[in-house]
């Protein structure tokens, strides 16, 4: 009898053992599969946060290149118009003077520089600095532009000129207007490949993220 109750003491024993020994098996393995679960969230969580940046930082220099190119196209566009107001005002060189026709060109051309030079500002606050230095330079010359031809009206007021002021004139206004179509010519170079910086940039980080 007595045999008989030790035996069933230990076999409920070895139950709970075993039983309590499985759960605790179970629970560590439940624990480490809700890590494990846990850990894989998290990866992801921090895959999709450095996508969502990449994106962002690719949508930004979309944003820049933009914003560069409507500045770039504006100086050029404020400087091609600056010249056109310029050669007016250079064409009453060829003519009696005139009061009037001088005081309206001339304002027209003033303020047509002045546009160019608020242009180049825009492209400096845009950058990159390589760019901004010669589209400093380039309204710069587009200012020394238009004072040959108000020289020379300043002189033609008062009177008939000389063969000298006439040859000095030529000679000053070709200077500045060559100095003008090579400033446009460095500049745009430059311009154009600013864009494509932020564009081959934008690219790359969408293959990346991809």
């Amino acid at each position: 009898m007595t045999g008989t109750l030790m035996t069933t003491a230990i076999a409920i024993v070895g139950t709970l053992l075993g039983s309590g020994l499985t759960a605790f098996v179970t629970a560590r393995v439940e624990r480490r599969k809700n890590e494990a679960l846990e850990r894989q969230q998290i990866r992801q969580e921090a895959a999709q946060e450095r996508a969502a940046l990449r994106e962002l930082r690719v949508e930004h220099r979309r944003w820049r290149r933009d914003r560069r190119q409507a500045a770039y196209q504006g100086l050029l566009d404020a400087a091609h118009e600056a010249q056109g107001t310029i050669w007016q005002l250079t064409r009453l060189t060829l003519e009696p003077y005139d009061q009037h026709r001088y005081d309206v060109r001339r304002g027209a051309a003033i303020d047509a520089v002045q546009a160019v030079r608020q242009a180049a500002t825009t492209v400096e606050l845009e950058g990159p600095a390589g760019v901004a230095q010669v589209g400093a330079e380039y309204a710069e010359a587009i200012d020394r532009h238009i004072h040959p031809p108000i020289q020379h009206l300043m002189e033609l007021r008062k009177g008939p000129l000389t063969d000298e002021q006439e040859d000095r004139y030529r000679s000053s206004a070709a200077e500045t207007a060559a100095l003008v179509e090579g400033m446009r010519r460095r500049f745009v170079p430059l311009a154009r490949a600013a864009l494509d910086e932020l564009v081959d940039g934008a690219d790359q980080r969408s293959q990346v993220a991809a």
